[in-house]
């Protein structure tokens, strides 16, 4: 079925969209930041991811009370500028697209580690290079990331389990990239047709009707940012931009009450608690991640200012 108001396909199902994500939350974690978490904790990363699904568990359910009173497709951005206004979308438009093209980044990396389970060669230069170009991805070359469930099945199962687990993560990894590039492509192309990116990012394909250079677009970022970085930079990365844009919605559900106090959504039991507590916690997060990647966390910001500044002018002059 078409959308009349977006001219995008809407096919997907309920199980589907339940499918892919799960799979993007498997495909983008469980492979690969075992490792790096106990490399940083030890034995108390195993309590640490529990605390962790806590704190998800609070600021995801301020996004389904939010996230019920739309139906457009924006996501993020779209609740930000209902709630806080344009410029405060625009910011939180960003930040979304940064944190989730880090994200799928970090995943080429697991490709290619989980592949050289079969083929050694797929780590030297010109095979990981092709490869990963095919996938819009490449491994850092600073990276050192292990296979952490597949040495686990080494350990339990032999050989032929650690074989088993890498052809798990290969396929989650790759449906992971997938499930992005369905996904995230319609972040600008929400941006687009409310008037705060160019009009060529809101272009729908005629045959299937997609948004063809918003996709492409998407692939291109993630394939850069793939080539600058390893894993753990690219998570990091990922984590810290998505901190923003999850304060700014938890914040969105107290004010969306204010302004909508009648819209048929979901309603979150104790949600002004909670979304205060997601706040915190987000902000708490925040204080303790790695800011090396500042520059291009300042370089983000200042172009979502730019995009503002020029819708502002593009306005003015109609």
């Amino acid at each position: 079925m078409t959308s009349p108001q977006t001219g995008l396909v809407r096919a997907i199902g309920r199980w589907s969209l339940a499918a892919l994500a799960v799979n993007s939350i498997i495909g983008s974690g469980i492979y690969g930041l075992p490792a790096t978490v106990a490399g940083l904790l030890g034995k108390r990363s195993v309590i640490a991811v529990v605390i962790a699904g806590a704190a998800m568990g609070v600021i995801m359910a301020c996004f389904a009370e939010v996230a019920s009173q739309f139906s457009e497709a924006g996501g993020p951005y779209l609740y930000a500028r209902t709630a806080f206004g344009r410029l405060t979308g625009i910011l939180v438009g960003w930040m979304l697209y940064l944190a989730q093209t880090a994200a799928p980044a970090a995943n080429a990396n697991l490709f290619v580690i989980y592949l050289t389970k079969f083929w050694p060669a797929a780590k030297e230069p010109w095979p990981r290079f092709v490869i990963l170009t095919l996938l819009v991805g490449v491994l850092g070359p600073g990276a050192t990331t292990d296979r952490p469930l597949a040495e686990v099945a080494r350990i339990t199962m032999g050989n032929r389990g650690a074989g088993l687990v890498a052809i798990g993560a290969l396929v989650s990894v790759y449906g992971y990239l997938s499930a992005k590039l369905l996904g995230m492509p319609r972040v600008t192309f929400a941006l687009a047709r409310g008037g705060d990116l160019p009009a060529l990012f809101g272009a729908v394909g005629p045959r299937f009707h997609t948004p063809w250079f918003s996709i492409l677009f998407f692939a291109a970022v993630v394939w850069g940012l793939a080539l600058v970085g390893s894993f753990a930079w690219n998570v990091t990365l990922s984590v810290v931009a998505r901190l923003f844009y999850y304060a700014v919605i938890c914040a969105a559900l107290i004010a969306l009450r204010r302004k909508q106090p009648l819209a048929t959504a979901f309603r979150l039991p104790g949600g002004p608690v909670l979304a205060v507590l997601g706040v915190g916690i987000a902000v708490a997060l925040a204080t303790q991640v790695d800011l090396s990647k500042s520059l291009i966390l300042a370089a983000t910001v200042g172009a979502a200012f730019v995009n503002w500044l020029w819708v502002r002018r593009a306005r003015v002059s109609e």
